[in-house]
């Protein structure tokens, strides 16, 4: 009897767990993957002119999305997200590092909260503020601005997962480490930053996906001297009407970015910082 109410405590259970995923998976259902499908079929050409069902695929967009032009573009794409991710990392890190290793537990509490603070205000609002500041200095439509602004956006990403590395950090190794004779040069390169290369695979991963195929900064910053994925993808759809070619691109992005994490997951094997 014990044995078969077990059996239906855990076929209720599973059951239960399924009642529970329906929601999200709907959510995902109708809000990702279907117009992820719909994106795939317009750039296999599926979905044809005037919306003309082609039961015969073609790879033609994807060709025509990969013209030295367009390589141009997500080339300058994947080096201005690099370079966003490099610099938020060497801003990042010592932030991170004081945070986590140097304060006392309310002025670190403070100090996160000062970090994520500006995000509580609109992404509009904060990027319309920073046009304000680059246009006093002459220096809006530039390239350089582009960069500052997707630092400023983008640091919280970098600096976050540092800090929750960091903070876990075993102190004993730290103080061993000086016990034996290491200066503080020796012991961050020797102990600290090897420890901490999770939490920055981690915060680099957060931060050049988005990058890479960012639209609002370029848009906003650059004007039509910075081209990056997102704003050619954009002209494609809306402005030329070439949802083909703006689909394929957007698959293309796709694809990238899961290259990108399928080599993350490879070379730290998805552990937790």
């Amino acid at each position: 009897m014990k044995i078969e109410m077990g059996i239906l405590n855990h076929i209720w259970i599973r059951r239960a767990s399924l009642y529970i995923l329906i929601p999200s998976l709907s959510f995902l259902a109708i809000f990702f993957y279907t117009p992820f499908i719909i994106v795939l079929l317009y750039s296999i050409g599926v979905i044809g002119r005037d919306g003309v069902i082609n039961l015969t695929p073609t790879f033609n967009y994807f060709i025509e999305a990969l013209n030295p032009l367009y390589l141009r573009v997500i080339l300058n794409s994947l080096y201005l997200a690099a370079l966003t991710t490099i610099s938020c990392l060497v801003i990042a890190y010592p932030a991170a590092y004081y945070i986590a290793l140097k304060t006392s537990y309310r002025l670190r509490s403070l100090l996160i909260v000062a970090v994520v603070l500006p995000y509580w205000i609109s992404f509009l609002l904060r990027t319309y503020a920073l046009m304000t500041i680059l246009s006093s200095l002459n220096m809006l439509f530039t390239y350089q601005a582009v960069i500052i602004g997707m630092i400023y956006d983008y640091l919280p990403f970098m600096i976050l997962p540092l800090y929750v590395n960091l903070e876990k950090l075993d102190k004993s190794l730290l103080e061993a480490s000086y016990t034996l004779g290491a200066s503080p040069i020796k012991t961050f390169f020797k102990v600290t930053l090897p420890l901490s290369i999770q939490g920055i695979v981690a915060g680099c991963i957060l931060v050049f996906v988005p990058a890479t195929g960012e639209f609002i900064v370029p848009y906003m910053l650059g004007g039509i001297s910075v081209t990056t994925i997102g704003t050619l993808t954009w002209d494609l759809f809306l402005k030329f009407h070439n949802w083909w070619r703006g689909a394929a691109l957007s698959i293309i992005y796709i694809f990238i970015v899961l290259a990108i994490l399928i080599i993350y997951v490879k070379k730290v094997g998805g552990v937790e910082l």
